[in-house]
């Protein structure tokens, strides 16, 4: 069984990186619940924002710069970057580049992510695609 930081960052260079969804499917567990305002209530659904979000931004690139470990929660923080080729919340491709800062709590059970919280500071995204 591998550490839930493994799985973590595994699920940021699989997911975000590589774009390898079929991977991150692999790191969620059957029941996954997203309860951010994205709200994913499936892997499906996740995999799906996942897709979303990485046609918007074809180059996302996401770092890890922080990860705590207690028990079997896992809290990073992570700075994203990518330019905006589509379509996203609604504002049609910008050529823009964004650079944010997200904070995201993960519930793993058995190397699965159960469940995840996460904060993305849309005002300042969108701000950024509108300049």
């Amino acid at each position: 069984m591998i550490s839930n930081k493994r799985v973590i960052n595994l699920f940021i260079e699989e997911g975000y990186n590589d774009k390898n969804f079929s991977a991150v499917m692999q790191l969620l567990s059957a029941d996954y619940i997203d309860h951010s305002p994205a709200g994913s209530s499936s892997p499906e659904a996740a995999i799906d924002t996942l897709k979303q979000v990485t046609a918007a931004f074809p180059d996302l690139h996401a770092e890890i710069l922080d990860l705590v470990e207690e028990n079997n929660k896992v809290v990073g923080r992570f700075l994203f970057t990518g330019t905006h080729k589509g379509d996203y919340m609604g504002i049609p491709a910008s050529g823009n580049t964004i650079s944010f800062e997200s904070i995201e709590m993960f519930f793993l059970e058995d190397s699965k992510i159960i469940e995840s919280w996460g904060y993305w500071p849309d005002s300042s995204i969108l701000k950024q695609l509108t300049k």
